[in-house]
């Protein structure tokens, strides 16, 4: 199962290196493209451990981070409400909790490097003067991720709670949660966010590697928002419909941001390469105009190929059909040399052994007329 989904990421791979650098190479083998995979995984693990040991340091600091939305929904208002709520029921469960807390701000703190070491697995063969364009768009992607994560901090996870601790209440029950469970839902809405605002530097890769661009994502705008609901159901750690609206109101505006963004990028690359883009409007032209409906015609039979139609033709003829004679020399140089027309028998075959040929409709009624003419013999 892993081997044949490595291949199928190996070949897109592939591709991109091909449409990007504009070379048709030999495929690179399984094993290069396995080191490459190696060496990114490699890189990504040290950076988190590096950055986990780093945020480690400030754990209490980030423990009080992560408080604040109990302070602001109003569900805790002193410490000694923070002491009932939040309760730890195993001994490495604080522990366990802290360093899950690490893990998170490692990501968020490092996660442009880490969107770097991606790109550079996703996308080989870049141009030098796409390798520095790739900065700014690590930039980009690095402040969206810290916007989606802001939104869900300051906005989504204090609203989620307030709805989760006003049903629990409703239910006549006291709110004690579990320390590792809060901050594993706090965390996971974070990063979650974080990462989904990232479509548009998703969006941007693959117009660039003209599988997306300006007319197909405009046209395809309702299967859009019916994938986008569907990611945001999926994705959202509740499944209560204000946070699935809340993630996907945000992602949709992105998505039209990104039809914009495409619009002016092939507006560009027409003016920069007009004779490429002629070609393509061509044949999309050609695509688009309608061809004769074989449906209207009363012998098409949608069964059979146009082989097996010339094959019909060759073996049977229609009985209107008449055969070619043969050329007059051919034929008069039969005649004289043999004294009759060869051409309806072999040469190798008696006529006696050959069986009688049947006769033809016509031939039937005038041997008929011809008996019915003539007088009866006298017995």
């Amino acid at each position: 199962m892993w081997s044949g989904l490595l291949q199928k990421v190996f070949k897109v791979r592939e591709k991109v290196a091909m449409n990007l650098s504009g070379k048709g190479d030999e495929e690179k083998p399984f094993l290069d493209h396995l080191e490459d995979l190696r060496k990114m995984i490699v890189r990504i693990v040290t950076t988190l451990l590096v950055s986990t040991i780093g945020t480690f340091y400030f754990y209490d600091k980030l423990f009080e981070i992560i408080k604040l939305p109990l302070w602001w929904t109003g569900v805790v208002k002193t410490e000694a409400d923070v002491k009932g709520m939040l309760q730890i029921l195993t001994p490495q469960e604080g522990f366990m909790m802290v360093m899950n807390l690490a893990l998170i701000a490692a990501v968020i703190f490092a996660f442009p490097v880490l969107l770097y070491f991606v790109l550079q697995f996703i996308l080989p063969g870049l141009k030098p003067a796409e390798k520095k364009a790739i900065f700014p768009a690590i930039g980009i992607g690095a402040a969206l991720f810290l916007i989606g994560a802001s939104f869900a901090f300051y906005i989504v996870l204090p609203k989620a709670l307030e709805f989760f601790y006003s049903f629990n209440s409703s239910l006549g029950l006291v709110n004690g949660w579990r320390l590792a469970d809060y901050v594993k839902f706090a965390t996971r809405f974070i990063l979650l966010f974080g990462v989904a605002f990232e479509l548009p530097v998703i969006v941007m890769v693959l117009v660039k590697l003209d599988f997306l661009n300006y007319k197909l994502m405009s046209t395809t705008r309702s299967y859009a928002i019916i994938a986008i609901a569907i990611f945001a159901a999926v994705v959202t750690p509740t499944p209560d419909p204000f946070t699935m609206l809340v993630l996907a109101a945000p992602l949709y505006v992105l998505y039209e941001t990104c039809i914009w963004l495409a619009y002016f990028m092939e507006k560009k690359d027409r003016a920069a390469f007009p004779e490429y883009y002629a070609d393509i409007d061509k044949d999309e032209k050609a695509l688009e105009q309608p061809g004769p409906d074989d449906w209207d015609n009363e012998n098409y039979n949608p069964w059979s190929s146009g082989d097996d139609d010339a094959d019909d033709k060759d073996d049977y003829q229609t009985p209107d059909a008449k055969p070619s004679a043969p050329p007059p020399d051919v034929e008069n140089s039969d005649i004289e040399d043999h004294g009759e027309d060869q051409s309806s028998q072999m040469p190798d075959e008696d006529p006696a052994d050959q069986p009688p040929r049947e006769m033809t409709l016509e031939e039937l009624a005038r041997e008929d007329e011809k008996r019915s003419s003539e007088p009866p013999k006298d017995s």
